[in-house]
């Protein structure tokens, strides 16, 4: 059989493949290899699984047993499922799935244990695993002890390239006093560039929230940020090409809301829920990189919800409810359906995250 992977009828069926058909299709012929690794077809067929084929990725500490569970949601109506998604890499290289950080982007994730100082990327479709290398300049001693540290990993459309944004403060024996630093790793080098102390003081009297309420829009990656003893909050950015850090004010300076993806633009949620603390449950957008914010969504009736995690399909919002439940609410007919996740009451620990297949090599 003549097989013209040329057509376009045949990119096309090849295209909506899942990544393990397309790994066991390399061998039927030199030239559907070369197509598989192309660039142009690993993009097209990244953007095919985001507008078809985006799961769910819910990584929770389960009340019922207190084990730490990540679990993939196989299908958009959130029934089908599958738990333990790492133990196939984990076991080897990280020291256990309790203590690990992530992130996730073009269905790529950047692992963080923090126990062991080890940063790693990870392509559960491809199942490629790598740990990263050292970061030593500077004189900074390998695999240093961490106090306090934070972390974003996003793609870069201009390069085409995947980062790395590592912030630490370091508290090695080489050092008298506790020393902050800044550095970046491009995966196309698999090297690392740390920061002068230039390009990062504007910032370092500000702490970085956690991991977790942080995102990636545009080849712009985000977090929120204060001072020790001010109640300021505010956005700091990273430029993913030109590697140029800014701070942007929050319209919601006095509270921690939550930054999302929204419509290819970054978000704020005023939904977390703390002592004392009144929720507007307002949905903000970033107009530019000066502080110029939109509300477009209020939702009422307000939600006895502890945060929400952003838009699925169909205008539905997942929430976590104040029982520490996730939640798929539905805001035109105010039904809420129960997803079978919970946790410890009062944000215990839940993370969600939307994933895509992905081709991109490591």
């Amino acid at each position: 059989m003549d097989v013209n992977w040329q057509s376009d009828m045949l990119i096309e069926i090849l295209l909506k493949l899942p990544v393990k058909s397309i790994v066991r299709f390399k061998c039927v012929a030199k030239s559907w290899c070369h197509l598989f690794q192309s660039p142009g077809f690993i993009s097209q067929h990244l953007s095919v699984s985001k507008k078809n084929k985006q799961h769910l990725v819910v990584y929770y500490r389960d009340r019922n047993n207190d084990n730490i569970v990540m679990r993939l949601f196989l299908d958009q109506a959130l029934v089908s499922y599958r738990d333990d998604l790492p133990r196939q890499v984990l076991p080897s290289h990280f020291s256990s799935l309790r203590s690990f950080e992530f992130c996730v982007d073009n269905g790529l994730f950047c692992l963080h244990d923090p126990g062991n100082s080890v940063l790693a990327l990870w392509n559960p479709a491809t199942r490629e695993f790598k740990i990263l290398p050292e970061c030593t300049q500077k004189n900074i001693p390998p695999r240093v002890k961490t106090d306090r540290h934070a972390f974003g990993f996003g793609f870069d459309p201009l390069s085409n390239d995947y980062k790395l944004i590592f912030m630490w403060d370091c508290f090695p024996s080489e050092y008298e006093q506790e020393a902050r630093e800044h550095a970046v790793y491009t995966m196309s080098t698999d090297s690392w560039r740390v920061f002068k102390e230039e390009e990062v003081e504007f910032f370092e009297d500000c702490f970085v929230c956690d991991n977790f309420n942080n995102a990636c829009v545009n080849g712009v990656y985000y977090w929120q940020t204060f001072k020790s003893g001010v109640v300021d909050f505010k956005v700091l950015a990273f430029n993913l090409s030109t590697e140029v850090f800014h701070l942007i004010d929050s319209p919601l300076s006095e509270t921690c809301g939550q930054l999302l993806p929204l419509h290819d633009r970054i978000a704020i949620w005023d939904t977390h829920l703390y002592p004392d603390v009144k929720i507007s449950n307002e949905v903000w957008v970033l107009n530019d990189d000066q502080g110029h914010w939109t509300k477009v969504l209020k939702i009422e009736p307000a939600l006895e919800a502890y945060k929400m995690f952003g838009f699925w399909k169909n205008g539905k919002v997942l929430v976590e409810s104040i029982r520490g439940q996730l939640l798929l609410y539905d805001l035109e007919s105010e039904e809420a359906k129960e997803l079978g996740i919970q946790t410890r009451e009062g944000g215990d620990f839940l993370l969600v995250y939307t994933y895509e297949e992905s081709l991109v090599a490591i």
